[in-house]
């Protein structure tokens, strides 16, 4: 059965770095105005300066679970990763003008990943994905093949950035957050089990790691995530 235990989790956005904030958001459906990024002490200076505010919001999370349990393997899963950075770069291009190093070198899809194993001196696997709308499913299939392969701890790092201006006609922009899983095969902990999945024409309300931590903070008996074409039940115990 595709299942795992869910035995740590924590969440950082902009006016949201407590869990009763979390909660507030969980049952009203808002989002701060104008908040500032929550503090990211485990990054030094210059780095956080360098990150972009979803990178930062990864790193920083990433950073805490590992010290706080033993990881095997570690999954960064984003629909847009750079996307900001990457804009800023065509842009660039596109103007004739020479190219900044920093946002090249950093514009790449494992660079929170990346920083993570270095800052945190984590010399295990690690893995990037971007699946679309589909990404915790994604993030979800490898986490559960690499407990079923042998790994004791998996943790699933669900993170975006600010959307660009120039891309909200067709991406919904949500302000950036970082969510991080520390997964596990035993019993303990908050098991989730996938029920399947059936056919689903319509855009989801949240975006899957959005939905998936709501209905965690919640504590509700079923979570369903859909990508626009499927929808996957989830239910808990």
């Amino acid at each position: 059965m595709f299942s795992f235990s869910l035995l740590d989790a924590q969440a950082l956005s902009p006016g949201l770095n407590q869990v009763s904030q979390w909660q507030q958001w969980a049952e009203q459906g808002l989002w701060p105005d104008a908040a500032p990024l929550p503090p990211t002490p485990l990054l030094p200076m210059m780095m956080a300066r360098r990150l972009s505010a979803g990178a930062r919001l990864a790193v920083q999370l990433g950073l805490e679970m590992l010290g706080r349990h033993e990881i095997d393997n570690a999954i960064f899963v984003s629909r847009h990763g750079e996307l900001a950075r990457s804009l800023t770069l065509l842009q660039g291009l596109a103007a004739a003008n020479p190219l900044s190093p920093t946002d090249f070198s950093m514009s790449v899809h494992n660079t929170a990943a990346g920083l993570c194993s270095i800052q945190g001196k984590a010399a295990l696997p690690m893995s990037s994905l971007a699946a679309g709308e589909g990404g915790l499913m994604a993030g979800l299939t490898e986490a559960v093949a690499n407990l079923q392969a042998g790994y004791r701890r998996v943790l699933l790092v669900l993170f975006e950035g600010e959307i660009p201006a120039f891309h909200h006609p067709w991406i919904p922009a949500t302000p950036p957050y970082g969510i991080a899983l520390v997964l596990g095969d035993e019993e303990q902990g908050e098991r989730w089990h996938c029920e399947g999945a059936r056919i689903h024409g319509h855009a989801p309300a949240l975006a899957q790691p959005l939905a998936f931590w709501r209905a965690h903070l919640l504590q509700q008996a079923t979570c369903l995530l859909g990508d626009g074409r499927q929808e996957w039940a989830w239910r808990r115990g």
